[in-house]
């Protein structure tokens, strides 16, 4: 069940909707792609890079700190190359190996991604004795790298017109862990947000890079997902949400 401030109508509704997209088994080949020299440049803001000049003549004598470099993402590759090669997916990109979803998406989906950047995903394996990557947290990677993930190519242009014939004002999307995704449009600032069935927000930070087998987003924190209990006395119970503080201001690609 999804949560009970859209209302039993609402829930199926957004239920529904998490059935209209297939997925291929096939295998996405990315150097069969046709190329081109559309992409876009994403961010990097979690590197700590620093040169100190050693054995130069008239050096200074303090580090000197330069920008973290942005990050190509071609529109014509699959999902798995570009996460691979963004810098600030690395520790995403790990998790994805780990939990095993990288194979995933090297298909042909489509899949629709919610990637995590480095310090939100750093901060999420904190949580965890040993890590969030130690085998005996293998259950809760795979939870949450599957609530990043959703069937479909959904495009922010989708979204909206999806979101706009809601009565809710609001869709949910059911991700590979099972859990719902709620996407509505925040008011005020008119701009996508995410959500589990708890009501903990998750704002967008780079919406809808197109890839060959998808779309892929960056979002400002890590959402964890939320699973419906078993109904108790007509109700049903959910588990609290953890907020996460945003990581930037967002961004967006030309689409």
């Amino acid at each position: 069940m999804l949560t009970g401030r859209y209302g039993a109508a609402g829930a199926m509704m957004m239920m529904a909707l998490s059935l209209g997209a297939c997925q291929s088994p096939a295998r996405q080949d990315a150097y069969k792609v046709v190329g081109s020299s559309n992409s876009f440049m994403a961010p990097t803001v979690s590197g700590a890079r620093n040169y100190t000049p050693a054995g130069e003549k008239d050096a200074p004598n303090s580090n000197v700190a330069y920008p973290d470099p942005e990050t190509p993402i071609y529109y014509d590759r699959p999902l798995s190359e570009s996460i691979l090669s963004a810098i600030e997916l690395g520790n995403y990109s790990r998790a994805l190996q780990v939990s095993g979803y990288d194979r995933l998406l090297q298909m042909a989906g489509p899949y629709t991604v919610f990637a995590i950047p480095n310090e939100p995903m750093k901060h999420v394996s904190e949580q965890y004795p040993g890590g969030l990557l130690d085998p005996a947290n293998a259950q809760a990677l795979k939870n949450l790298m599957g609530f990043t993930i959703v069937p479909g190519k959904w495009s922010v242009d989708r979204l909206r017109r999806v979101i706009a014939r809601m009565p809710t004002h609001a869709v949910g999307l059911r991700t590979l862990s099972g859990a719902f995704l709620t996407v509505s449009v925040e008011p005020g600032t008119n701009q996508l947000v995410l959500s589990n069935a708890a009501g903990t927000i998750n704002r967008i930070w780079v919406t809808g890079i197109p890839q060959s087998n998808g779309m892929l987003y960056f979002t400002q924190s890590a959402l964890p997902p939320v699973f419906p209990a078993l109904p108790v006395a007509g109700q049903s119970q959910v588990a609290p949400g953890v907020k996460s503080a945003p990581l930037a201001a967002p961004a967006s690609t030309t689409h």
